[in-house]
């Protein structure tokens, strides 16, 4: 499910992804691991996403686990939730706690004019997708051919083992 963010009509469009879970508003920091064409984030998911992603025992932290396949670029860092506002998608409705896709994105216009390594890479730069996920004290960015839900977890530490173990 895809639902508009804002209405803006500048070239990058943020829009809201509705299948992948919001992560918590005061969770621990998220989780990369990363290959050479994969990347998974783990991250707390938020409550409110419980009953829909559970169900899940009480002594439970629910993480899920995203991967991004095909991924030409990936950053963990600022800003986060407090600083949002000055990250240069936040005037196209970049919100905290989502996840978001970035529709007819600059960045993957500008890593599509990059040399090309190989034929394939020629091929997946029309069919990348620029993913952002923010955090609490951080945003996540990804450019990738799709991402996946892996799987909701009841802790960060399966998580993660499922993470290092599908990233090979």
């Amino acid at each position: 499910m895809v639902s508009t963010c804002n209405a803006s009509q500048q070239e990058d469009q943020v829009v809201l992804l509705g299948d992948a879970p919001h992560p918590a508003a005061d969770a621990a920091e998220p989780f990369i691991v990363a290959s050479d064409r994969r990347v998974i984030l783990t991250y707390p998911i938020a409550e409110a996403d419980f009953e829909r992603f559970g169900p899940f025992d009480p002594d439970d932290d629910p993480y899920c686990a995203v991967l991004f396949a095909d991924a030409a670029f990936h950053r963990l860092g600022p800003p986060g939730e407090a600083d949002l506002a000055v990250h240069p998608l936040a005037a196209q409705g970049l919100c905290r706690d989502c996840v978001h896709e970035v529709v007819n994105s600059s960045l993957c216009a500008e890593l599509a004019g990059l040399p090309a390594s190989d034929a394939s890479m020629t091929a997946m730069s029309s069919s990348r997708r620029h993913f952002i996920i923010t955090f609490q004290a951080s945003t996540f960015e990804c450019v990738a051919s799709d991402y996946t839900l892996i799987g909701v977890f009841g802790a960060g530490e399966i998580a993660s083992r499922e993470a290092f173990a599908l990233v090979r």
